[in-house]
């Protein structure tokens, strides 16, 4: 026993003198120390730090500006990152950068090469218009990301204070609207107030002497001493409430993410630089306690220690701890995954003495080689003083810090801390647990709330910064662009979501200039769902119910319980049937009362079912009499078999003659609750009476399984190259009355000539696609461009855009004497639209196409504004437009084709018109009597 004791003690000896041993080899070896650093400021505050290293054969030269994102306010984030982008610079939050390495002799060149940078810079409009335009886009495609949904999700919740300043701060609808001239304004205020030499430091080492080295910066940096502009106000820091709590906990919920992954992150936010590196450091290791431990955890699903990773982040003054786990599934949800992570995580001890001894040794053996190197220390030490704000000195000791902090000091800090948790979970996922994330406290972020600029609680900060109304500064500015501007982001600060407690999607555009409001019921299936036993069968138990609730509506506005009669209208589609209610704004609850009344308790009589199955028989018959029609159905029945076929069986009633009984039995399959969403449009607002009356109404709903919705989809198929001739049936039709007409025959003159039309079927961008919108322009200029070619031969061109219904453009061209001769036209028109595009795009306009809109480019916008958006006069038509884009998961969707069109050049439509319109239609069918 006595032996080992004194082993024991001799060891503990041992390993105490070569820890001293150790240290003091670490700072006796450093070739480069703190005294071999020189720093010098200009006359008018140009920092340098300067070290010469004649051992090295070049000369190394950094620029850094203190100019990052964390300069942004809400009204120029985006401009400082734009900036950079026009001048070629690196950007990060804390500074705009450039470094060089060349010869010696070279180093003048890049004197004068970064002294370009503080002299003022000219942009011409093309130039701008083009970064501008790269800028928007790529932003725009980062907030529709995941990635970017996520970022700023944790961004926004961490750095909830002032979020504007991250990188991912921006607010599009600030930065999207501002015109070039607006934009360059911001751009100049920048260059003026932030790229000057007292607001910037040169790191220089290598080759070259101190002389020389301070004789080119004061020739190329001291000349001009300009002093900082102060354009933009002082920094506002958002604040919150003092009664209200801050909130650390969050699930965010995306359909992109795996349904068979839980990924958990923890932040913390209130260590200081050294306690954050050192604890990544010892926590990142694959053989460390810490992740042992989370290992251990079979409920965590952890694979291996590869799946998880510990790291520290610059933040101002603190440093962020970011612990990140990807979990897999196991037989508990991602909430209790997400508390256990947190406990586990926490447990005593995480950090031993041995774990952070080995990792400071890793730590001084690394700064030695740093040491070693001029410019591997001139390149770190810019990245210390641009995260910390420190001096050489600082940067020296900073190891000293890190070898005077405990694992027990580590672990009490880690103990005292409280941090930011988030899930990343799919949103199937959290449906199905939500109860168990309520119960843990977590507060749920989606697309709708992800960014701080969608919150509410910014709403009157973004209101007391001017960043929404802007008024332009004269009128004649208020151009086309502005006008669209203005629609877009007055409408998109209209919409509001929620959903009812059976899961029904509630979308509501509130306009306060309204005083009549539409209510829209979309329910799911359409006619597909019953196309193939008893096509139009949708249609009759959705005119029914319109039936019933005019009826109802009726009877209220004679009681006077209603303040203004309310008209129903039905439509039913292939894939949805859709009801309509407009009526007052002060009506709204009565409406939803009757309407849910009606849908759920409603009772079709044998009478009403059987008149409106007589007058839809009817109203198919005159369609399919059509031979505009025929010929659309040989086309649909060419590329699709059942169901989608059954619905243009022209030569079969629709609906056929059925039984009550189908009818009634037919009924409770769209009475699901799966397959509604509700619409509201006009003078309505979100408010806890009205949510309180939707889910007192159609929120009493329930799903069975039995009826719970299929996706019935008409899918795009691959558009076959088909040329057709076909017999066509011809109708003629009198506006004789039958009474007077009397016992006479009908005179008919025997004829073969027709004058039959003939149906172009063409591909189309996906109808969820900006593109889609693109195209759209494009075809109704076709068909305008057509119709004045074709108007001697007394020829009339009607175009329809693919839709849900149909996902492919038509183009019908009547009454058709020779198609050899029309097709030529056709051909002759599509050149000359091509050759007008390749004209713009090859012409140099010297920046005049930035300033004002081509005439042809006008043109298309204002015939699809015409075409598309006439219909946004009315609250029904407006909530038909959100009900196509809530079809593919974006109410918006009209605004974003909007904004596409009005901000489309030249190459845009030329991209979409060679993909789609240039090559003659892949799809013809003619009618058989037509000749060539």
């Amino acid at each position: 026993m006595k032996f080992s004791s004194i082993f024991c003690n001799s060891f503990k000896t041992k390993k105490k003198f070569a820890g001293i041993l150790f240290f003091l080899n670490a700072v006796f070896l450093f070739s480069f120390s703190q005294n071999d650093i020189k720093t010098f400021t200009l006359e008018n505050g140009f920092k340098i730090f300067f070290l010469e290293d004649e051992a090295t054969a070049t000369v190394r030269i950094e620029l850094n500006i203190k100019a990052g994102t964390k300069r942004q306010n809400p009204q120029n984030a985006g401009f400082f990152s734009l900036y950079a982008n026009l001048l070629g610079l690196e950007i990060s939050p804390d500074c705009v950068k450039i470094e060089k390495t060349a010869a010696p002799a070279q180093t003048e060149k890049i004197f004068i090469d970064f002294a370009e940078y503080f002299k003022p810079n000219f942009i011409s409009d093309k130039k701008l218009n083009e970064e501008l335009k790269k800028s928007q886009l790529s932003l725009k495609e980062f907030v529709s990301s995941t990635e970017g949904f996520i970022n700023q999700a944790i961004d926004s919740r961490i750095l909830y204070e002032e979020p504007w300043k991250t990188e991912n701060g921006i607010f599009p609808q600030n930065f999207n609207s501002l015109s070039i001239n607006e934009a360059r304004t911001i751009l100049t205020q920048i260059q003026d107030e932030y790229y000057s030499p007292q607001n910037a430091i040169l790191y220089i080492s290598g080759n070259i002497t101190e002389k020389t080295a301070l004789s080119l910066a004061k020739k190329y940096f001291e000349k001009p001493v300009r002093r900082s502009q102060n354009h933009f106000s002082e920094e506002k820091k958002f604040k919150i409430p003092e009664n209200q709590k801050i909130q650390k906990k969050f699930v965010i919920t995306d359909d992109q993410l795996s349904p068979d992954l839980t990924q958990i992150v923890l932040q913390y936010t209130d260590f200081f630089p050294e306690e954050a590196e050192l604890m990544a450091a010892v926590f990142n290791k694959n053989n460390s306690s810490f992740k042992k431990l989370l290992l251990k955890q079979r409920n965590l699903a952890i694979r291996s220690p590869e799946y998880m990773d510990v790291s520290s982040v610059p933040q101002n003054s603190r440093e962020k701890l970011i612990i990140q786990a990807i979990c897999e599934k196991t037989k508990v949800g991602p909430a209790v995954q997400g508390e256990l992570f947190l406990e586990m995580s926490r447990e005593k001890e995480r950090i031993s003495s041995q774990e952070a001894e080995s990792v400071l040794r890793e730590i001084n053996s690394s700064f030695a080689k740093i040491s070693d190197n001029s410019t591997l220390l001139m390149k770190n030490l810019a990245i210390f003083n641009r995260t910390s704000g420190g001096l050489a000195e600082d940067f020296f000791s900073k190891n000293d810090k890190l070898n005077s902090i405990s694992a027990e000091k580590l672990n009490e800090s880690y103990e005292n801390s409280k941090p930011y948790v988030f899930i990343l979970c799919n949103t199937k996922n959290y449906t199905k647990y939500s109860d168990e994330f309520k119960k843990y406290g977590y507060e749920r972020i989606t697309q709708k709330n992800g960014a701080w600029y969608l919150l509410p609680q910014y709403k009157n900060f973004i209101n007391g910064q001017n960043l929404q109304n802007k008024k332009e500064k004269s009128p004649s500015e208020e151009d086309f662009n502005f006008s669209a501007r203005r629609f877009i982001q007055k409408s998109r600060e209209e919409f509001s979501q929620f959903t009812l407690k059976n899961g029904i999607p509630v979308t509501i555009k509130s306009s306060s200039s309204k005083n009549t409001a539409t209510v829209m019921l979309s329910i799911a299936g359409g006619e597909l769902l019953f196309a193939e036993k008893n096509a139009g069968l949708a249609s009759v138990l959705t005119n029914s119910l319109s039936a019933m609730i005019q009826w109802q509506m009726d009877e209220l506005y004679k009681t006077g319980k209603l303040n203004s009669q309310a008209s129903v209208n039905a439509r039913t589609n292939s894939e949805d049937s859709v009801l309509t209610v407009n009526c007052s704004a002060k009506d709204i609850n009565t409406c939803l009362e009757t309407m849910a009344y009606c849908t759920i308790f409603g009772d079709i009589s044998p009478a009403l079912a059987d008149g409106i199955s007589y007058d839809l028989r009817a109203q198919w018959r005159i369609k399919t009499g059509s031979a505009d029609f025929q010929l659309l159905c040989e086309a649909v029945r060419t590329i699709y078999e059942k169901p989608v076929s059954a619905l243009y069986e022209d030569t079969k009633d629709k609906p056929a003659q059925m039984e009550f009984t189908e009818i009634q039995a037919a009924y409770p399959k769209i009475l699901d609750c799966t397959r509604f969403s509700i619409i509201l449009t006009g003078g309505i607002h979100q408010t806890k009476e009205l949510k309180a009356s939707l889910n007192s109404t159609f929120g009493e709903l329930k799903s069975l399984s039995q009826t719970q919705n299929i996706q019935l989809k008409v899918k795009k198929l691959p558009l076959p190259k088909k040329i057709k001739r076909i017999p066509l049936r011809h109708q003629f039709f009198t506006d004789v009355s039958a009474d007077k007409a009397g016992p006479r025959p009908a005179i008919l003159i025997p004829t073969t000539d027709f004058s039959d039309p003939l149906l172009f079927m063409l591909e189309a961008p996906d109808i969820s696609s900006t593109d889609n919108a693109i195209f759209n322009a494009l075809l109704y200029f076709l068909k305008d461009s057509l119709q004045k070619k074709l108007e001697e031969f007394v020829q009339e061109v009607k175009v329809f855009p693919a839709d849900s219904d149909l996902p492919y453009a038509q183009i019908v061209i009547t009454k058709i004497k020779h198609y050899l001769q029309t097709e030529k036209i056709y051909e002759q028109t599509i050149k000359e639209i091509s050759q007008e595009l390749k004209k713009i795009i090859n012409t140099d306009t010297q920046g005049v196409k930035d300033l004002e809109k081509n005439d042809f480019l006008a043109k298309l916008e204002n015939l699809w504004i015409i075409n598309e958006l006439e219909k946004t006069s009315t609250n029904e038509g407006t909530a038909f437009l959100i009900q196509k884009g809530l079809a593919s998961g974006n109410p918006e969707l009209y605004l974003d084709q909007y904004e596409a069109v009005n901000k489309a050049t030249a190459e845009d439509y030329y991209l979409v018109f060679s993909s789609y319109l240039e090559n003659f239609p892949r799809m013809r069918i003619y009618s058989a009597d037509t000749k060539k």
